[in-house]
């Protein structure tokens, strides 16, 4: 009886096996790796600091504490003790072909102690509107405005869409009366 038992065990157990395998199963994978965005933005970054953006972290009295190296990484200055705290970025970009640079500064939106580990990357400025904003847009914005001398020399001599912001935000602002259809702040 035992052998009977043992055999219908097997038996059965080996029908169950092999219907098992006769069944098929379909699963939608999706293998396309994704590249971490911080590697793209680092890229980005060091393509930006050798065009000659110059970024300082100023101390909530507008005294610089450090700065951003070429290699995107954060260099303190000597004379200042490593637990300051900085509040505002300036941003320094020089215009192509001539000795003027565009001047920015905008405050953190966190403020960041110099002793804490940061990447430039991830570091986010507040706009005059108030957005927030990340530092390497704000670069970007004024690189390309640097290059581009054509630009500059538009009506009110402002980065890419600030004049377009200016004369939605202030429609009677003399900038945006001043001719080539400014007032309906198109560009």
């Amino acid at each position: 009886m035992r052998k009977f038992l043992l055999l219908a065990a097997l038996t059965f157990g080996a029908a169950q096996l092999q219907t098992a395998q006769a069944q098929t199963v379909s699963v939608n994978i999706d293998a396309s790796v994704k590249f971490p965005p911080i590697v793209q933005t680092a890229a980005s970054l060091v393509n930006l600091l050798s065009q000659g953006v110059q970024v300082s972290f100023l101390t909530p009295t507008a005294q610089p504490a450090a700065t951003l190296g070429s290699g995107g990484g954060i260099v303190v200055r000597p004379d200042v003790p490593i637990s300051t705290q900085v509040t505002q970025v300036q941003v320094l970009t020089p215009i192509a072909g001539s000795t003027q640079v565009v001047r920015e500064i905008y405050p953190l939106a966190q403020p960041i102690r110099l002793n804490q580990p940061i990447s430039a990357q991830s570091i986010i400025v507040r706009a005059k509107d108030g957005g927030r904003v990340p530092l390497t847009n704000v670069m970007g914005r004024q690189a390309a405005w640097a290059k581009a001398p054509g630009l500059q020399k538009k009506a009110g001599g402002m980065p890419p869409g600030q004049l377009k912001k200016l004369c939605r935000e202030q429609p009677n602002n003399a900038l945006c009366r001043a001719g080539n259809g400014q007032g309906n702040g198109r560009r």
